[in-house]
């Protein structure tokens, strides 16, 4: 009993200290005639419903000439009364079109001098949300509306009746906007003297980038821009491309998010609003530039799941990743390549890419951050968020296939499609495939770029792909296999192609340009290709039938004279080794046991 009488007496204090919205109000309309307002019996109330008071009021006329004056509008005014046994805070949301809000005789918020309110109908108890300082015992709470100004009568007439619609509401469980990353950031796409920086927040809010070459004191700002004024706060993704950074330079760089005040997290702002945002600033960090004349790249992929005996789940593949991360190869890296299959399905762009994966990447405080390079494979069109592969990526005008130069060296990166060949173009799952126009675009592409100066002065040429062109006779390799052979057939000092690097197939497979035969582990039948068309090289993935290894991975270091590339397993082991000259000639350093130089069957 002593329980219960306890508990009671505790509910009736808070109930007793929580303060609500008044049920009754006045309301007022302000007379051009006698200057003052003056108290009305307004034909219609606030109501109230599901614990939102709204109501709709007429406010007659001005019967103003705008043209000899811009005074005499009239306005309107409602008051009520807060009561509040001790002092606290209320959230107040309120939907209005133009209007201020006084308490305790003090305006707190207007919005009455400019533009409107909201210029957008239903107004809602989300629109504006304002915090009210209460006091304890009696706090007065003035709304005060008026029409808008001598412009708005010119668009739409000067003697128009004006309705005031006013939406309030108390937002018990309101929590300020808080601006924090949801994910590590990821760097794209480094080359041509630029770098993408691609993020996401937690909620939407305004974000950017200030970078320096390292060893400077200068920060530049670089800020997510839509029509390159406009914050783009409406979006929880920021994409920011910095350019005309020197070669051989590292940076160092920090994120800045923007965070609102309370109630004005961009959504529903109202026009001229001025809001005065909290700059926030994340760490430095040192980002490498792989832009020299001589670096080096680690590529890795198809780390997709539910086809291996050990790499089944996001916590097996974590494994594999965490000990991927502790090779020297990598390690020793400038750059990352990932060839293609995140994962089976994009069903969820952030969860599989981001939660599930890169969340794993992100780097220490002291650790250098390497930028990633993305090769989309046929799995990154299987799902439902296939297109928001786009919306992270940022690719190049929209397309998933790019090039961009390092040093000497161009690499080009191409979309080898999908298994599926759609005539009717109806989707496999998600996405609507055109394979036909795909590889068609890329072709064309393709011409164009082989004329350009950044493709014809490279000393080097590296072509990174899902697929390769030599071994299976399927639509995904046919239509990259007939999109390039006529580049890989020009031979010349200008338009070599070096080496292609692959996934895709799950196996390590490896063919110098010209031979006949492939490195494998087990004999390849009925190649597309008899004789090799270009130096090429793919990797292992997790895989049902066979599972060691897992993944393979290569390591590639250009330097002037040479591209020396360094196979190993998922344990760190060699597995292959070889060279390429300026001319395209290779030669093998070293070769596993297991991998045999075998003949086509």
């Amino acid at each position: 009993m002593k329980k219960l009488t306890l508990f009671i007496f505790m509910l009736t204090a808070f109930m007793l200290a929580a303060a609500e919205l008044p049920k009754q109000w006045d309301y007022w309309f302000w007379s051009p005639d006698d200057k003052l307002f003056q108290k009305v019996n307004s034909p219609a109330q606030l109501k109230s419903q599901s614990n939102i008071l709204s109501g709709k009021f007429e406010i007659p006329a001005a019967g103003v000439d705008f043209n000899k004056s811009a005074k005499g509008w009239e306005a309107a005014m409602v008051r009520g009364y807060i009561h509040a046994e001790k002092p606290q805070t209320m959230w107040l949301g309120v939907g209005c079109r133009i209007f201020s809000l006084a308490l305790n005789g003090k305006v707190i918020y207007d919005l009455r001098n400019k533009g409107l309110g909201n210029d957008y109908d239903p107004v809602t108890a989300e629109d504006h949300i304002i915090m009210l300082p209460l006091k304890a015992g009696k706090n007065e709470i003035v709304i005060t509306t008026k029409r808008t100004n001598f412009l708005m009568d010119y668009c739409y007439g000067a003697n128009r009746k004006i309705n005031w619609n006013l939406v309030l509401k108390e937002h018990k469980n309101y929590h300020p906007v808080k601006a924090e990353l949801a994910h590590p950031e990821v760097v794209l796409r480094p080359g041509n003297g630029s770098f993408l920086f691609s993020f996401m927040t937690k909620v939407p809010v305004p974000a950017g980038i200030d970078y320096r070459v390292k060893g400077t004191k200068q920060w530049t700002r670089a800020w997510d821009l839509a029509g390159e004024i406009i914050f783009r706060e409406k979006s929880r993704i920021h994409r920011i491309r910095i350019n005309n950074i020197p070669a051989g330079k590292d940076l160092e760089y920090r994120i800045v998010l923007l965070e609102p005040p309370a109630g004005l997290q961009g959504m529903r702002r109202a026009m001229w609003t001025k809001i005065q945002f909290k700059e926030i600033l994340l760490p430095v960090k040192t980002l490498r530039n792989p832009d020299r004349k001589e670096f080096a790249f680690f590529v890795f992929g198809d780390t997709q799941l539910s086809i291996s005996t050990t790499c089944r789940t996001v916590a097996d593949r974590k494994k594999f990743m965490q000990r991927m991360r502790s090779l020297p190869e990598y390690k020793n890296s400038d750059f990352v390549v990932l060839i293609g299959d995140l994962d089976s399905y994009m069903h969820d762009m952030e969860k599989t890419y981001l939660t599930d994966f890169f969340d794993d990447f992100k780097t220490g405080s002291n650790e250098i951050v390497k930028p990633w390079v993305f090769v989309r494979g046929n799995h990154e069109l299987d799902g439902l968020a296939a297109e928001e592969w786009f919306d992270f990526f940022q690719m190049p005008e929209d397309k998933s296939y790019y090039a961009f130069k390092l040093g000497d060296v161009l690499l080009i990166a191409l979309d080898c499609g999908d298994f599926f060949h759609h005539i009717n173009y109806t989707a496999h799952c998600g996405p609507l495939l055109d394979l036909n126009n795909l590889f068609k675009r890329q072709q064309d592409w393709l011409k164009k770029l082989q004329k350009t100066e950044m493709f014809r002065t490279a000393k080097y040429r590296i072509i990174l792909s899902h697929s390769e062109p030599q071994i299976s006779k399927r639509v995904i390799e046919n239509g990259i296999r007939n999109m390039t052979l006529p580049l890989l057939k020009d031979d010349s000092d200008e338009s070599r192609i070096h080496l292609w690097i692959a996934g895709h197939v799950h196996r390590y497979w490896r063919a110098r340009k010209g031979s006949k035969t492939v490195v494998s582990r087990t004999p390849i039948k009925k190649p597309a290709l008899k004789v090799s068309p270009v130096n090429w090289v793919s990797l292992d993935g997790p895989k049902g039938d066979s599972s060691d290894p897992n993944f393979s991975y290569l390591w590639v270091k250009v330097s002037e004279n040479r591209i020396y590339a360094k196979a190993i397993d998922e344990n760190g082991n060699k597995l292959d080794e070889f060279v390429i000259d300026l001319k395209g000639t290779f030669k093998e350093l070293f070769r596993a046991k297991e991998l045999k130089d075998l003949p086509f069957q």
